[in-house]
């Protein structure tokens, strides 16, 4: 019998490090390529990052380590302050 080498994908969450699982078989699924990986795994709602990110996929659980995570991935808020207004630590924006 010959032996042959097989390259296969799991995806795992970069958070909590939980494996996908087939929906219907509950078993850890098994993906030929990382294109297919990700087209799955977003459609069943795991968030997937671009390819150069080094943690790219997220799953869907919502506690407090996946949230930290998601807000980190969010940009910083805008500070507008308009000139002559003070501002919330009560500098005052120069005209």
């Amino acid at each position: 019998m010959p032996l042959s080498v097989r390259h296969v994908y799991v995806v795992m969450c970069d958070v909590c490090r939980a494996e996908y699982t087939d929906p219907e078989t509950e078993v850890v699924a098994w993906f030929e390529d990382e294109t297919s990986a990700e087209q799955i795994t977003r459609a069943d709602g795991w968030l997937i990052l671009a390819r150069p990110w080094p943690d790219r996929f997220i799953c869907p659980r919502s506690d407090a380590d996946h949230q930290a995570r998601m807000d980190d991935l969010m940009p910083p808020e805008p500070v507008i302050q308009i000139p002559g207004q003070l501002g919330l630590d009560g500098t005052e924006e120069p005209w």
